[in-house]
C-alpha cells in the first residue's frame, strides 16, 4: 500500500492567491468606478435633454419659454434694490420647473398645483397654497445621478435655469450684501418670457440650463432649511431667484456645496457638478454640452447672455 498524499494549498500559497486577488481588485476598481460615472454621466446629460425638449414644447404651445421664476409683484426693474424692497410671501408663483411638467410626462402633478395660489421660497417660508407643499416631494427628472443630494425623500434639483450673465455689473439686482443675485438677461429669469427671436446670439451659442451642486439640500443647515425643484421666488430683504444661477463665478469654484453647507448666498452666482472638470449646459438649440470648469471666464459669462453680440466658440464638448 501506497501512503495517502493529501494535497493542498500551503498558508503561504494561499497568502499569495489572496494578495493577487487583492491586487486585480484594486486594478480593476477604478475602471469599474469610471465606467459607472460614464453611466451617471449620460443619464444626467439625458436629463437635460428632456428638460430641453420640454422647453421647446412649452415655446411651440405659448410662444414664449416660461419665466424663470413667476411672481405676480411687478416691479419698477429701473431701480437698483427693485428685489429687495418691495413684495410678499404671498407673491410667489411656479418656477419654470413646474410650468414645463406637462411636456415632462408629468400632467398629473402639474395638475395638482394650485398657479394661482402662493409657492413657497424654502422649506421654512409660511403661507403656502396647500397643494403647493409638493415642493418638499421629490423630482427624478431633476435629480442627477451623480449628485449625491439626488433621493427619492428630498425635492433637491441639480438643474437652475440660466437667469444670464457677466460681472457684478451686469446684475439687475441683488439682497443679502450682493449675494443673492437677479440677472435679466439670459433666457429665464424673474417674469421673463423669452422667445427665440430674442437670442440674437443665436441658439447655439447661449445657455438655457446648466447643472448645479448648490442647491440648498436639509443637511446643509443645522435647522434643516432647505429648496428645491418646485421653490417660487419672493422679492424682499431675503429675496432670490432660487431656481436661477447666472453664469457670473466660474464653475465649480466654490467648494461649499449644498449637501453640507449653507448656500443661500452662493448658489445663484454659479454652476458646477459632481462630474469631474466642469458640468453640463442645455444651450437654446436644444443641445447638450459638457463645459470645463477651466473655460475662458469671459467667455462662459457671454453664453450666460440671449444678445451681447461678442463671438464664442469652442467651449464645450
Amino acid at each position: 500500500m501506497f501512503p495517502r498524499i493529501r494535497r493542498a494549498f500551503t498558508l503561504v500559497e494561499l497568502l499569495v492567491v489572496i494578495a493577487i486577488i487583492g491586487v486585480l481588485i484594486a486594478l480593476l476598481l477604478p475602471a469599474v468606478q469610471q465606467a459607472r460615472e460614464a453611466a451617471r454621466r449620460m443619464d444626467c446629460s439625458n436629463h437635460l435633454k428632456q428638460i430641453g425638449l420640454a422647453l421647446h414644447n412649452h415655446h411651440d404651445t405659448y410662444g414664449h419659454f416660461p419665466p424663470g421664476v413667476r411672481n405676480t409683484n411687478s416691479p419698477n426693474y429701473s431701480s437698483s434694490n427693485w428685489c429687495s424692497s418691495t413684495g410678499a410671501n404671498a407673491d410667489a408663483r411656479e418656477p419654470w420647473t413646474v410650468a414645463i411638467l406637462p411636456f415632462l410626462e408629468q400632467q398629473n402633478r402639474y395638475d395638482l398645483f394650485d398657479l394661482d395660489g402662493a409657492f413657497t421660497a424654502s422649506s421654512n417660508v409660511p403661507g403656502v397654497t396647500a397643494n403647493n407643499t409638493q415642493f418638499r416631494l421629490a423630482n427624478s427628472a431633476y435629480q442627477c445621478p451623480s449628485d449625491p443630494g439626488s433621493r427619492d425623500d428630498w425635492p433637491t434639483t441639480s438643474y437652475y435655469g440660466v437667469q444670464g450673465g457677466g460681472p457684478a455689473a451686469d446684475e439687475s439686482c441683488s439682497t443679502q450684501s450682493g449675494n443673492r443675485v437677479f440677472y435679466r438677461n439670459g433666457v429665464l429669469y424673474f417674469n421673463s418670457k423669452t422667445n427665440f427671436r430674442d437670442m440674437l446670439d443665436g441658439s447655439s451659442n447661449t445657455f438655457m440650463v446648466g447643472e448645479t451642486k448648490y442647491c440648498l439640500t436639509p443637511t446643509g443647515r443645522s435647522d434643516g432649511i432647505h429648496t428645491g425643484w418646485a421653490t417660487g421666488s419672493k422679492t424682499d430683504p431675503y429675496g432670490s431667484p432660487y431656481v436661477l444661477a447666472a453664469a457670473r463665478d466660474q464653475i465649480n469654484s466654490n467648494p461649499n456645496v449644498g449637501l453640507k453647507h449653507d448656500t443661500l448666498n452662493i448658489m445663484t452666482k454659479l454652476f458646477g457638478s459632481y462630474h469631474p472638470g466642469g458640468c453640463f449646459f442645455l444651450l437654446g438649440d436644444g443641445s447638450v454640452h459638457f463645459v470645463a470648469e477651466t473655460i475662458d471666464l469671459a467667455t462662459y459669462r457671454a453664453l450666460g447672455k440671449v444678445d451681447d453680440g461678442l463671438p464664442v466658440g469652442g467651449f464645450g464638448s
